[in-house]
């Protein structure tokens, strides 16, 4: 009986398997139009300052909307009892996507963009709601002497007279919540995937601590530092400099003596003096929308921004660099990239040094986005 030939190749050597992984310096590879954005959890004042329309009539429009959403979100918030770490991240990401993706000239209502970003903080904090109970909670609040209605209401529901009311609820609820899951991708785009949130409170317990203050002035520092989440100081500012800028403008408006060694603290003393003239400004302009700005008469406020300013002056009133820090800051490419199934992939990463190692890898790209974009088709290894 003639013996069956083998087909099987001869293996091969441990040499040959390892010439086989190795790559040539010149050998290319074919990505598809591939986009790196980089998490900038900070940013400079005057790059936040670029973000900002130049318009006046727009900035106003802007600050209102944005004022209004984060009073939406603390309505909200206190109505599902939200602890204050949701409420502040929500407030930071609506932020975000705010300067970043020019909602208000898009076709996005300011309420559904705050309901995208607390549903979002809702995920991160780990105090899980459904969109739609967050939306059923704001036509509650907003509307108290209406019957309430739930996550699941139907769209038709018959009153006392028995006439037949149609609601805005039961439709119009899911069409609402479809539009904010939307735009939640959105908000997760914007801040690249990175879930790395801290509030300033916990700092400020401790520096409440660390000075012996009374428990009066820890309360009005406590408010100052949630309306400090009201302003866009918390995109270029670190948790812990939040909290000593609500501190000392506590002791500015109730006449405490407080020294402050920032630097004790690893903080920038031009920073925290940004801070407290942002939150200024927001008690001197739009004082209703905030929790402290009642309690205090204007001429108080205009008092101590006066006295702030002259203090500015030896720290170049404000207008330094910080080691030549650029003022411009790239949009994200997600907003520049609509329909991004047909355009190319975007990688989001969160570490510097590995961001560098793969854009080592992509050739002839500019810089773009929240980080480096790369756009050719063929892209050289550089061999390591």
């Amino acid at each position: 009986m003639p013996s069956a030939t083998s087909t099987m190749s001869t293996p091969k050597s441990r040499d040959d398997v390892n010439r086989t992984r190795s790559r040539s310096p010149n050998e290319s590879w074919r990505f598809q139009r591939v986009y790196i954005q980089r998490s900038r959890p900070y940013l400079t004042a005057a790059q936040v300052e670029s973000l900002r329309p130049t318009d006046v009539g727009a900035e106003v429009r802007e600050t209102n909307c944005r004022l209004n959403a984060c009073a939406w979100i603390l309505l909200v918030s206190k109505t599902l009892q939200f602890p204050l770490r949701t409420m502040t991240t929500a407030m930071v990401l609506y932020h975000r996507l705010l300067v970043f993706n020019n909602i208000l000239q898009a076709d996005h209502n300011w309420t559904e963009a705050a309901a995208a970003a607390l549903f979002v903080a809702c995920k991160i904090e780990d105090t899980l709601k459904k969109s739609r109970e967050i939306l059923a909670a704001s036509y509650n609040a907003r509307h108290p002497k209406n019957e309430p209605i739930g996550p699941d209401s139907p769209v038709r529901i018959s009153s006392a007279l028995g006439a037949q009311l149609t609601l805005i609820c039961g439709q119009i609820l899911e069409d609402t919540s479809k539009r904010v899951i939307g735009l939640e991708r959105m908000v997760l785009e914007t801040t690249s995937f990175d879930f790395r949130h801290r509030n300033s409170q916990p700092f400020l317990i401790k520096f409440c601590k660390r000075f012996k203050v009374s428990k009066k002035i820890a309360r009005r520092a406590w408010d100052i530092s949630i309306d400090a989440y009201r302003t866009l100081a918390p995109l270029s500012s670190t948790p812990h400099a939040l909290a000593l800028g609500a501190l000392d403008l506590t002791s500015r408006l109730e006449d405490l003596k407080l020294e402050i060694n920032f630097s004790e603290f690893e903080a920038d003393k031009e920073n925290v003096l940004a801070i407290v003239d942002d939150l200024l400004e927001l008690y001197t302009n739009y004082a209703s929308l905030s929790i402290v700005g009642p309690q205090y008469m204007n001429e108080v406020f205009l008092n101590t921004r006066i006295a702030l300013n002259h203090e500015r002056k030896t720290l170049a009133n404000g207008n330094h660099e910080v080691n030549g820090a650029s003022k411009h800051v790239p949009r994200p490419i997600t907003a520049n990239l609509p329909d991004r199934g047909t355009t190319g992939t975007i990688r989001f990463m969160i570490d510097p040094a590995r961001e560098i190692k793969e854009c080592q890898m992509l050739e002839a790209a500019e810089d773009g986005g929240m980080g480096r974009s790369k756009t050719t088709d063929e892209i050289a290894v550089n061999g390591d």
